[in-house]
């Protein structure tokens, strides 16, 4: 409800603080984020229409840094997330470069943005027309010690604009981990936004910092077949949350694949529970993937390039 999203607050504060922070939190209300005092949400989406076709099991490896040996890979991402109901729009992008055999450097950029809305008090009274946007830039960098495991870290800065005065920084960092058992298994453990809370300057709002272990195979059958499946299991600790992906597909030739995957959630108010659909078409050069994933009505596009 408003009257729990309203942070605690003194009550000897002047008339204007108190609607600004009734703004806020009407706001936080309307973009459902608020029950839980949970800001950010969409740093917590994956963007990549590939690895939201496996139910956003990505824990046993970072697309960016797995996979294609490329000297150089360059990505973006289309989310329409949530069109019934949130209707975040989400643009991701993404460069990354070999370095050398064991040493990859990235840059990545994310960007939320949403449909101008209109806020009322309680009593019926307009608190303003707002248009909300959020951004989160990150460095990325990964080494591999010895062949078979890689080690990344991702560095990012988080900007959230709710209204022209209620606007806030965060910084936050990914740590991730993957060890490749075989030509066939890959394990991994992964941090996502482990940071500072976000102040709108009435107080913070919880990351949603979440940690995940997971595994993806890929085992061929006879022919130019394949099968995969990936599964990851995990958390979002502040907000007392259980999340569970698992995914399947059929892969011909390393050339094509259709996938199927669900997300699991505890608290689907704090992250929601999906089923979703993919294809992806994949060549020396590029990648080309989409997704349609039953929360709300959310649709992913996704391109890869690599060089």
């Amino acid at each position: 409800s408003l009257h729990d999203a309203l942070p605690i607050y003194n009550h000897q504060k002047n008339r204007e603080t108190m609607m600004r922070r009734l703004a806020i939190s009407a706001l936080l209300v309307a973009l459902s984020i608020a029950a839980h005092a949970q800001a950010v949400p969409f740093v917590a989406i994956r963007t990549s229409a590939k690895e939201l076709s496996l139910g956003g099991a990505h824990a046993s490896g970072d697309e960016m840094f797995s996979g294609s040996g490329s000297a150089f890979q360059a990505g973006v991402d289309r989310v329409w997330w949530q069109t019934g109901i949130a209707g975040y729009k989400l643009t991701g992008i993404q460069a990354k470069v070999n370095l050398t055999d064991g040493f990859a450097l990235g840059l990545e950029m994310t960007s939320n943005s949403m449909a101008e809305m209109t806020l009322y008090s309680d009593s019926g009274q307009p608190l303003g027309t707002f248009q909300p946007g959020e951004m989160m830039l990150g460095m990325d960098a990964c080494i591999k010690p010895v062949k078979n495991i890689a080690l990344g870290v991702a560095l990012k800065m988080i900007r959230s604009s709710l209204t022209d005065s209620n606007q806030a920084r965060a910084f936050a960092v990914d740590l991730l981990g993957s060890w490749q058992i075989s030509s066939a298994l890959t394990a991994g453990l992964a941090i996502n936004n482990l940071g500072q809370d976000v102040d709108y300057g009435y107080g913070g709002y919880k990351l949603p910092t979440t940690c995940k272990a997971g595994v993806h195979g890929l085992f061929p059958m006879a022919g130019k077949h394949a099968v995969e499946a990936a599964a990851d299991l995990g958390a979002m600790p502040a907000y007392s949350t259980l999340l569970a992906s698992v995914g399947t597909g059929y892969v011909y030739d390393k050339t094509f694949a259709l996938r199927c995957g669900g997300h699991i959630s505890s608290k689907n108010d704090i992250m929601p529970t999906y089923y979703c659909v993919g294809a992806l078409f994949l060549s020396e050069n590029f990648d080309l993937s989409g997704s349609y994933i039953t929360a709300a009505r959310t649709f992913a596009i996704s391109l890869r390039l690599k060089l």
